[in-house]
């Protein structure tokens, strides 16, 4: 009798540690390109591992592309995440129901530029997707987009859908983006036409990576020669790219100016 507890509780604790080995091994999306060497970091520790076509991604997660690499991930609800090259990139949270309709993502973009397509439509108050950076927090409506990351600011660029951005400063409101309109964080933060040239730029980035040749900084060439005043404040060499080994990345409150006193005629 004693003999048959034994077993029966030996393999009661082997099925539950089965049960709880699956669970914290879900994987919430896959490998769909690589192109160079890509890293995958299992929750965020090394050593990394090169990923491959096909591999699955889990919740804590971090990918990293090199120079000349390239990466795109299909999530099991469709999305699709595309890193430029020398990106590094954090999912922190992915949980998706289909049958109730609900879902729980949270991405963290540490370096670079990520392309991000929410294709599923969720009917719910709050965003159910979200992309943080060092400086804001983005909250997705079935959206296509762009983020990308500077030293000090972030910058969204709305192909279509709807963004609420919010700089990660208390007491600072958030702002609606609509389809075509760009804007950065911390400042200026106003909603800006996202021009083609715009998104021609980010487009070559996302081959080239900001550090790639063919761009330059600052004033990047788009085309045959044409020039622009870029809208972002890139970084100028490899050792002022951001660099952040923790998740979640610190965030560094910018001061703020104090507001402007306007006195009425004769107050």
């Amino acid at each position: 009798m004693r003999r048959q507890f034994i077993v029966a509780s030996l393999t009661l604790i082997f099925f539950v540690s089965l049960f709880a080995l699956a669970a914290h091994a879900a994987v919430v999306g896959r490998f769909t390109q690589v192109i160079g060497q890509v890293d995958l970091l299992k929750q965020g520790k090394l050593p990394a591992l090169a990923a491959k076509v096909q591999d699955g991604v889990e919740p804590a997660d971090v990918i990293r592309t090199k120079s000349k690499a390239k990466a795109q991930l299909t999530m099991v609800d469709d999305s699709i995440i595309t890193l430029a090259p020398e990106s590094r990139l954090a999912i922190a949270d992915y949980q998706y129901d289909p049958a109730r309709g609900e879902r729980r993502a949270v991405l963290r973009l540490f370096r670079g530029l990520v392309h991000t397509a929410v294709n599923r439509i969720i009917k719910t108050e709050e965003p159910d997707f979200i992309m943080e950076t060092h400086t804001a927090t983005i909250g997705v409506r079935g959206t296509n987009w762009y983020t990308l990351l500077g030293p000090n600011s972030t910058l969204a660029a709305l192909q279509f859908g709807v963004l609420f951005v919010k700089p990660n400063v208390s007491g600072v409101q958030g702002i609606l983006l609509h389809s075509k309109q760009f804007i950065q964080v911390p400042k200026p933060f106003l909603p800006q036409a996202l021009t083609p040239e715009i998104l021609r730029m980010l487009e070559q980035l996302m081959d080239t990576g900001l550090t790639g040749g063919g761009l330059g900084f600052g004033l990047p060439t788009i085309g045959s020669g044409t020039q622009f005043q870029s809208p972002f404040t890139l970084p100028v060499s490899p050792d002022q790219r951001i660099r952040q080994e923790t998740i979640p990345p610190t965030l560094v409150p910018t001061p703020q100016s104090p507001a402007p006193v306007h006195q009425t005629p004769g107050g």
